[in-house]
């Protein structure tokens, strides 16, 4: 999109900051070009004014010392994150600065602009491709998704297998899981929308019951059958469930059990549920967001609200 100005103006601010340290300011104008900064490479931060416009995809050519780009808040086409250019929604991300030694990716970024990588030393540009590529598998479709999951049809879901083909569910543990997908999603939502739609459903529709029985050997199916027929169990169940759950849209997934801090002093006995989401595992806690109501979906092991968490074992789950 560009912004039609009445009169157009380039103004390039060049000042000295530190030693060898020099920052260019774009405002006022519609278009940022390759010849706005002319490939100084001496340049190592610029910032984009709030009626900038349009910036083309070779504007920051053999500006090999960039380490910022900041936008202004009242751009309307144009955000930085973490010293990088994205668009306004963060969604694609245009620049990541060459001389830039890393940066924080917004979970929001699917997608990588031409050039946008251009002078990254390549180790750090394989890095960056690799996760705005796996951030962009969990905005797909649901037709989209590899491998075998879940698909919508009619009222409810059926089973698209590894070869495509689409079956109805074929035994009870898939039933129960298809049928929190077809109560808490649409065959329209995205992939990571329907993980978090999933997720909350069934925070709140199973209820807890207290049990200090810790299960032992192959208990992660019968568990999780039994807590989504009942609708109640205890976090053994909730992380079970949860579990085939996220299985069946797609994800990787596992249930962990160990420890968390306990309310009364010391630890306890728990589980919970790790999903891969972009290539790195998190943290779901059904059960926990029953008790607490907020705070423990895809939470990582250091941001868990309930923590430390000790994990001790994992069991794996398919169909």
């Amino acid at each position: 999109m560009r912004r039609i100005l009445s009169i157009l103006s380039i103004m390039l601010i060049l000042c000295m900051l530190n030693i060898g340290t020099i920052s260019a300011k774009a405002v006022g104008f519609e278009t940022i070009d390759v010849t706005t900064f002319g490939s100084d490479y001496r340049i190592t931060s610029i910032h984009i004014g709030a009626d900038v416009g349009y910036i083309t995809e070779n504007a920051f050519k053999n500006l090999n010392n960039l380490r910022s780009i900041t936008v202004s808040n009242n751009n309307l086409f144009y955000s930085s994150y973490s010293d990088c250019l994205y668009d306004k929604d963060l969604t694609e991300l245009l620049c990541f600065p060459a001389a830039l030694s890393g940066a924080m990716i917004p979970s929001t970024a699917v997608s990588i602009g031409p050039n946008a990588l251009k002078g990254v030393p390549e180790g750090l540009k394989d890095q960056v491709r690799t996760v705005i590529e796996l951030q962009a598998q969990g905005d797909l479709g649901e037709y989209e998704i590899p491998g075998a999951h879940f698909v919508h049809y009619g009222n409810g879901v059926k089973w698209m297998t590894e070869s495509g083909d689409v079956v109805y569910p074929y035994n009870s543990l898939m039933n129960l899981a298809g049928a929190v997908v077809a109560a808490s999603s649409t065959g329209s939502m995205k992939s990571a929308q329907q993980l978090e739609a999933a997720f909350y459903y069934l925070a709140n529709t199973v209820s807890y019951v207290r049990s200090s029985e810790v299960p032992s050997d192959d208990w992660v199916k019968d568990y999780a059958v039994n807590t989504m027929s009942t609708k109640s169990g205890n976090c053994y169940g909730y992380a079970a469930s949860f579990a085939y759950i996220a299985k069946g849209l797609g994800y990787d997934a596992k249930v962990c059990t160990g420890t968390v801090r306990s309310s009364l002093g010391g630890r306890t006995a728990h589980a919970w549920t790790e999903v891969k989401v972009g290539g790195k595992w998190y943290v779901f806690d059904a059960e926990m967001q029953n008790a607490k109501g907020s705070g423990y979906y895809k939470q990582t092991y250091d941001s868990y609200p309930a923590g430390p968490l000790e994990k001790e074992k994992e069991y794996t789950v398919s169909f």
